[in-house]
């Protein structure tokens, strides 16, 4: 073999391994993203867990920026908890069993298909795409967006 080759080999593998590990880090941040900014509204989605549902009747008073009040030691809370995310690349839209989507989302979405496209435009401002949705998001950082999505799609 050439040392050329040889060392083209190594400058590849080295280059797909850093490669891997950039995807890795981008992971775990998006699901320390995902933790603080969905969980309280989508569950968990942690490999190893089953997936989780909202428990009924629990609903959440700010949407996705403030925290829940207590009254008499019982959590307020206002609509909606949205839909468990574990699988969602590659599912269509509003497909999740026991899950009550709004009309509004329904009658835009029924029919697409999540990808890491569709998913980063819904989280840029799910009111903009479906006015009317239930779902309050706005993250307007494209690397957070691209972190989160990247942390969704780690867990099928």
């Amino acid at each position: 073999m050439k040392p050329t080759t040889t060392i083209s080999g190594v400058v590849l593998t080295l280059g797909l391994a850093g490669a891997a590990g950039a995807q890795d880090a981008d992971v775990a941040e998006g699901e320390k993203l995902y933790v603080s900014q969905c969980k309280v509204c989508h569950g968990d989605n942690s490999r190893g867990r089953p997936a989780e549902r909202a428990p009924t009747g629990v609903r959440w008073l700010v949407a996705h920026g403030g925290s829940p009040t207590t009254d008499a030691g019982v959590l307020v809370f206002a609509p909606p908890f949205g839909p468990n995310l574990r699988g969602i690349v590659g599912r269509q839209a509003g497909t999740v069993p026991g899950f009550d989507y709004s009309r509004s989302f329904l009658k835009a979405l029924t029919g697409m298909t999540w990808t890491e496209g569709t998913l980063d435009w819904w989280i840029r401002d799910t009111q903009a795409w479906v006015p009317g949705t239930l779902m309050f998001y706005k993250q307007n950082d494209a690397e957070v967006r691209r972190k989160i999505v990247a942390y969704l799609k780690a867990n099928p």
